[in-house]
């Protein structure tokens, strides 16, 4: 099995070389690929570095540094190393922090894993949450004892329904019972409104000092959500497509009437 990795932590994140271990469960070194960005490119989305030259940087065989971001990363992976026999499954992560509810749509982690299916290859992206206030030797260390398994088991029923569409796995800080016990298939859940808003820093009479940062919003306490299943205790997994077209939506749109 040929597995290209990425993530949106960074080339030199903790959660990618907990991915890799994952991989190596599924297949061996000379399968394995990183691209992953060279630095930190988390809430990027599916950004791309459009008409902008970026340095890529080889540091082995299989492994490469991209200064970009992590769709920069699949589109080079699939395009150029991997063009010839392409990868039979991506995976990308494994992400510090949970990616839930709107989460996804800012997420790089799971931008690059719907860029990957977008272009045919089963993909996946996985995120850890983690224990606020404790600090843990390794975070990743249940997902390492069940994510090849989990990815195993889901690449293997990947089906035409899946077409086109990404799985967003979500491991909790505190499992509530054993794997595979602890799975369930949640739909994304939503918010009151976004999970960001901004800091002025600093203002004088022209220019302002501003940073983007995460506030705290309500969720939806549905059963199926994703956001209420991981956090209390169980790995969520979802399927994420970036066909969002909503029929009732265009149903009303054709029925307005435009001013002439």
């Amino acid at each position: 099995m040929r597995i290209l990795i990425t993530n949106d932590d960074g080339f030199d994140a903790a959660g990618i070389k907990s991915l890799k271990k994952i991989a190596l469960d599924m297949s061996t070194e000379e399968n394995i690929f990183v691209v992953a960005p060279k630095a930190n490119q988390s809430a990027k989305s599916r950004s791309v570095s459009y008409k902008t030259a970026f340095n890529i940087i080889r540091k082995n065989s299989n492994e490469y540094s991209v200064e970009g971001t992590p769709t920069d990363c699949i589109i080079f992976a699939l395009d150029h190393i991997m063009k010839n026999k392409k990868p039979d499954i991506i995976l990308s992560g494994i992400n510090w922090g949970y990616n839930l509810s709107e989460d996804i749509f800012y997420s790089g982690t799971v931008a690059a894993a719907a860029e990957g299916a977008d272009r045919g290859i089963p993909s996946i992206a996985l995120s850890q949450a983690y224990k606020e206030h404790k600090q843990e030797l390794n975070p990743y260390l249940f997902a390492e004892s069940c994510g090849s398994k989990l990815c195993l088991s889901l690449y293997e029923n990947f089906s035409v329904a899946l077409e086109k569409t990404a799985l967003n796995v979500n491991f909790p800080a505190n499992p509530l019972v054993k794997y595979p016990d602890c799975i369930k298939i949640t739909q994304v859940g939503q918010r009151e409104r976004s999970n960001f808003g901004i800091n002025i820093v600093s203002k004088s009479q022209n220019l302002y000092t501003a940073m983007i940062d995460s506030i705290s919003t309500n969720r939806s306490s549905a059963s199926n959500d994703d956001y209420v299943n991981c956090l209390n205790g169980y790995i969520t997994i979802s399927p994420v497509s970036m066909c969002i077209q909503k029929e009732k939506s265009v149903e009303e749109l054709r029925k307005v009437k435009f001013l002439t």
